[in-house]
């Protein structure tokens, strides 16, 4: 069966041209900057330091890598966010699904209620220092429990559990559970979380990319660096090198040796950034197509 084509008017290819033209320009916005670390991370920091460095690497210098393979706080820093990532990411999921089943039945007489109460929630906050007051008074402060407990579920993700949890809860599975003597801790275990994967994977990821890329919350609450996820430890490298560059302005003498350890910090930075985003993008990488699911999810209606 032959398939007829549409002809292209005038009007169509401009549109084609102008649009194709429009994402080439977003994209490159987007990529050339994660390109531009990636080269500027292997390029001797003189050239760098002088905007060298445009398209392809200049001078190329390892000792940015070397320096980083023996800074102790990066590798802690590693660790405590590969810590907060996965802990945060079972405990707020979990947390999150369980929430969610309730809003997603019918028969919950409190429904509406607490769906009020969480758009407000979600809207609306007391504050950045009543929240710090509270913190400090339960003891959370430089803790590892901190940044599991504060602010460790987003409203958002609960509406998009229950969201699928509707479209996933059957009244005749319930009805059969039910039946066979389940109460709804265990139709919610045993029958629904089993067939729900999905929104469990996508919630996992969500919160694991949320914990590791999360920066202002670790910035209020830890001041103790054995606590420091990696990008509070990027961070204190970025104000490392201002500072010496600051010093190496106002000091007449020995700017040779400050201009090292500009040198060097600016070679690591670019180096630290690649290790702090390399495992998120590889995750996506592998996982994308979850989390594209994870969009769709909230869509989901009644």
């Amino acid at each position: 069966m032959q398939v007829l084509k549409q002809k292209q008017t005038s009007e169509d290819r401009i549109f084609d041209i102008i649009t194709t033209a429009l994402m080439a320009i977003g994209c490159f916005i987007i990529l050339y900057p994660l390109y531009f670390i990636v080269i500027a991370s292997f390029s001797d920091p003189q050239y760098v330091l002088n905007g060298e460095v445009i398209l392809f690497p200049k001078g190329l210098n390892l000792a940015g890598y070397k320096r980083i393979l023996r800074y102790t706080p990066l590798w802690r820093g590693y660790a405590n966010s590969l810590y907060y990532s996965v802990v945060g990411a079972v405990l707020s999921g979990f947390l999150s699904v369980i929430a969610a089943y309730p809003l997603s039945r019918r028969d919950f007489s409190g429904r509406k209620a607490m769906t009020l109460i969480l758009l407000i929630a979600m809207f609306f906050s007391g504050g950045l220092i009543p929240q710090y007051i509270l913190v400090n008074a339960l003891k959370l402060r430089n803790t590892w429990a901190v940044l599991l407990l504060v602010g460790g579920i987003q409203i958002t993700n609960i509406f998009i559990a229950s969201s699928y949890f509707k479209t996933t809860n059957v009244e005749s599975l319930f009805e059969a559970s039910q039946i066979d003597g389940c109460t709804h801790f265990g139709y919610f275990f045993r029958i629904l979380l089993p067939i729900s994967t999905p929104i469990v994977i996508v919630m996992l990821l969500f919160y694991g990319v949320w914990q590791w890329n999360d920066f202002f919350r670790a910035l209020i609450y830890l001041d103790k660096q054995q606590y420091y996820p990696i990008q509070l430890v990027l961070k204190d490298l970025l104000a490392t090198n201002q500072v010496t560059g600051a010093m190496f302005e106002m000091l007449a003498e020995d700017q040779e040796a400050y201009a090292e350890m500009l040198k060097a910090a600016d070679s690591m930075k670019y180096g630290i950034i690649i290790f702090a985003t390399l495992p998120m993008l590889l995750l996506y990488l592998i996982l994308q197509r979850y989390f594209v699911q994870g969009i769709t999810l909230g869509s989901v209606k009644e």
